[in-house]
């Protein structure tokens, strides 16, 4: 019996043509370029993208991009030579009416022996799926601020029955031992108000001065630093291990406030002293990870999901706490980290205790 045929073109069949036709019908703009970054050619995409690729040829390709990103470009591509890994970098292009988004992969074309052969640049339009992104978080916000004004009304309400009740109780007595007693517990009920306002304005005003940008491994040094006397003070043994990581553009401010929220929520959960243990590291080829575990007594599984809801607090799973932050500080984190476009999880170490994770990303439309 004769062997079944194939109609999929073999690797004999591969040939220029074929990968010429694969080229010019590629869904992204490509971009060839010589091995220094010297524009070559580009397929039926990339004319179409940049009007004439004529006039581009034998031009540095950070010639297709912005003025002001040219430099960063040139950088870039240096460091795809030489790390032979990719990079995706987002940018905008066009003109005529609202300028396009673009995510592109910076690529090396490798030979059999993995020397450079050239470099590509692949370029994908996404500003639709950035548009969907946006409207979606708009909409998530907006039905958030319903359950958060309830949430903020109901708490604030209790504070103030608390707050008269301990004033008229104060207009009754007729010891000053009660009348003291009573004033007290006015002022921690003022206290906790006032807290809880700081924490929703440090949100509310997280948008953003692009003056207050800094690096994110520079901002986490500075604020273990600053803060590992008084942790020693609370019996609290600090281990910070780093790695070296690419720069990234944080909001200085921001960052501060979510690891002070987290930090203050693993003190409250070893209130005998314990360890904490911070660690940055790369993550992957775009993102970075900062890692800050306890020795406390972990979370309960069953608040898990609730763990950054505004106003739950976990008070006797986590430690004996103060609560003082009344179920804000976690929530305040995770939108702040939210707002820089990363993500913030908990979980438990088994033997240790609970762990948060931040995820940011290291090509983010951040300035330099």
């Amino acid at each position: 019996m004769a062997p079944a045929t194939s109609n999929r073109p073999s690797a004999t069949r591969l040939d220029a043509d074929y990968l010429e036709a694969l080229f010019q019908g590629a869904g992204f703009a490509i971009v060839a370029c010589q091995p220094d970054g010297e524009v070559v050619t580009g397929n039926v995409a990339a004319a179409r993208l940049f009007g004439s690729l004529a006039g581009l040829t034998g031009q540095p390709a950070s010639a297709l991009f912005r003025e002001s990103e040219r430099a960063e470009v040139d950088r870039l591509l240096e460091q795809v030579r030489t790390t032979l890994e990719p990079y995706e970098y987002r940018t905008r292009l066009g003109t005529a009416g609202e300028p396009l988004e673009y995510a592109v992969w910076l690529m090396p074309v490798l030979d059999s022996d993995e020397n450079v052969r050239g470099l590509s640049l692949w370029f994908r339009d996404i500003t639709e799926r950035m548009r969907l992104r946006r409207a979606l978080q708009k909409r998530e916000r907006l039905q958030s601020l319903g359950g958060l004004s309830g949430a903020v009304a109901h708490h604030y309400n209790n504070l103030l029955c608390c707050i008269a009740t301990s004033v008229e109780y104060a207009l009754n007595m007729n010891t000053l031992t009660a009348m003291r007693r009573a004033l007290q517990r006015t002022a921690e009920a003022v206290g906790r108000a006032a807290h809880i306002t700081r924490q929703l304005l440090a949100f509310a005003q997280a948008d953003h001065h692009e003056s207050d940008l800094a690096d994110l491994t520079e901002t986490v040094l500075y604020y273990f630093d600053e803060n590992e006397e008084r942790l020693a003070r609370l019996h609290v043994k600090l281990e910070v291990d780093w790695q070296l990581v690419p720069i990234i553009p944080v909001r200085r401010r921001q960052l501060l406030i979510v690891l002070e929220n987290i930090v203050q929520n693993a003190v409250e959960a070893m209130p005998a002293g314990g360890t904490l243990h911070v660690t940055l590291a790369r993550r992957d080829l775009t993102s970075v990870s900062l890692s800050i575990t306890d020795t406390g007594g972990g979370i309960n599984p069953e608040l898990m999901e609730r763990l950054f809801e505004p106003f739950f607090t976990t008070k006797g799973e986590l430690g004996s706490g103060t609560g003082r932050n009344a179920g804000m500080g976690l929530a305040v984190a995770h939108g702040l980290v939210g707002e820089m476009d990363g993500t913030i999880t908990a979980a438990n170490v088994p033997g240790r205790g609970a762990r948060f994770d931040i995820v940011i990303p290291i090509h983010r439309e951040a300035g330099p």
